[in-house]
């Protein structure tokens, strides 16, 4: 009987002892997890003051320098833990390497990528006009600084119309017809009209009936290439505006505001002599009506970058999303030539009484985008560059298109100049 309770009480110590292994060994391996997370804890603070210190405008709680002068700091004391950071990089990129360490001397190392460079949208407008499957039509004493591109038909109301650059129509048997084209012309047929330049057609003479062509005929050319319209990411506009928080509409901003990021669900109603500050992408649910003698100016931060201003209802496309620029609205980039902004409606209306976008007088300094209705341009309006699934251009109205203005024209959310986090690019790298 002795024996046997000689064993029983020896295993009985066994797993007593056993047990306090485990619970040392479990409590040491939660220490080493709380220490871990702390670390790491630590070393992401680091990667955050790195970024608000290089934005930063003065030395304040940055160990004395900041912006591109701010390289990191070493042993920043955070409770129980410290963090050492290094900046690495030139240019617009730069590398933040953060090392969160505990007293126990235990440490978590954590890198990110940053950038000047803004997220953007890459949308591109080549032509002074540029119209789809629509067509253009320009009325009396209209004219066009510039090259009108179009997929449809395009006819004037007389030869007193004038193109002050080349038309171009892809359409099969597309024409150009009753229009002065101060260069050259190429369509499958180019009827009553005054070419300066050279006409490119497809037969002679049937194609090139009642027309003038001071240069050379070219019977049997091929028709132009189609062009397909600028295509613009909605899905990138709805999200960076919406970052900036959702307002009720109709929405009437006072007099000197600042607007942006912003979606606005109803009506963007701007009063008689409003100046207002962009300082983001604006998306509008209902329509956009601006009164005469206001203003749009992109805040100057933006720099060489443009942003949008979007007219879009998703759920109803055929009844909101119209943008009215009426009398003497003024649209101005950041301040460099390169800047600019871009004005959007996605209304279905081919309606030239009720257009989807329509652009009064002197709306200079902007770019009008109509992705599948009409844009109709009226009186002595002006504008970098206009497209449309069908352009009609009013009496009087004349666009410029200065293409040095918009080539590489890049069309932003968020200023340029802002040191912030390339998506993605966070990695533990211990």
């Amino acid at each position: 009987m002795l024996p046997f309770i000689m064993i029983i009480t020896a295993l009985i110590v066994v797993a007593g002892l056993s047990l306090l292994s485990y619970a040392s060994s479990t409590g040491r391996t939660k220490k080493l997890v709380r220490e871990e997370f702390m670390a790491l804890q630590s070393a992401e603070a680091g990667l955050s003051k790195a970024i608000f210190c290089l934005n930063a405008q003065n030395g304040d709680g940055c160990g004395g320098t900041f912006g591109l002068a701010y390289v990191g700091e070493s042993d920043v004391i955070m409770g129980t833990s410290s963090f050492t950071t290094e900046i690495t990089g030139a240019g617009s990129q730069r590398t933040v390497t953060s090392v969160g360490t505990m007293p126990s001397g235990l440490s978590r190392v954590v890198r990110v990528d940053l950038t000047t460079i803004p997220s953007q949208d890459d949308v591109s407008f080549g032509y002074a006009l540029q119209s789809g499957d629509g067509g253009a039509h320009l009325e009396n004493n209209s004219k066009i600084n510039g090259t009108l591109y179009s997929g449809g038909n395009v006819t004037c109301q007389t030869d007193r119309a004038v193109v002050d650059g080349d038309v171009y129509v892809s359409a099969d048997g597309g024409k150009i017809d009753s229009c002065t084209v101060n260069y050259h012309a190429h369509a499958d047929r180019v009827l009553n009209s005054e070419i300066g330049g050279d006409a490119y057609f497809r037969f002679n003479p049937a194609d090139i009936a009642g027309t003038d062509v001071d240069g050379t005929k070219f019977p049997g050319s091929i028709r132009p290439n189609p062009e397909p319209l600028p295509e613009i990411d909605l899905d990138f506009w709805h999200e960076s505006a919406e970052q900036g928080g959702v307002v009720a509409g109709p929405f009437s901003p006072p007099d000197n505001s600042t607007i942006g990021p912003i979606k606005i669900v109803g009506d963007l109603d701007i009063g008689n002599g409003v100046d207002l500050i962009v300082a983001g992408p604006v998306w509008v649910t209902g329509n956009i009506i601006t009164g005469n003698v206001s203003s749009f100016t992109l805040a100057a931060g933006f720099g060489e970058y443009s942003t949008v201003i979007l007219a879009d209802d998703p759920s109803d496309q055929d009844n909101h999303g119209k943008v009215n620029i009426t009398n003497n609205t003024t649209i101005h980039g950041s301040g460099n030539p390169k800047s600019h902004i871009l004005f959007v409606s996605t209304n279905t209306s081919t309606l030239v009484d009720s257009p989807a976008l329509s652009v009064a007088n002197n709306s200079d300094g902007a770019i009008f985008f109509a992705t599948q209705g009409a844009l109709r341009i009226q009186n002595n309006a002006g504008a970098k560059s206009l497209a449309a699934y069908r352009l009609h251009v009013s009496q009087q109205a004349t666009v410029n298109y200065v293409e040095s203005d918009l080539a590489d024209t890049k069309f932003s959310n968020s200023p340029g100049g802002v040191w912030h986090m390339i998506e993605n690019s966070w990695r533990q790298i211990k």
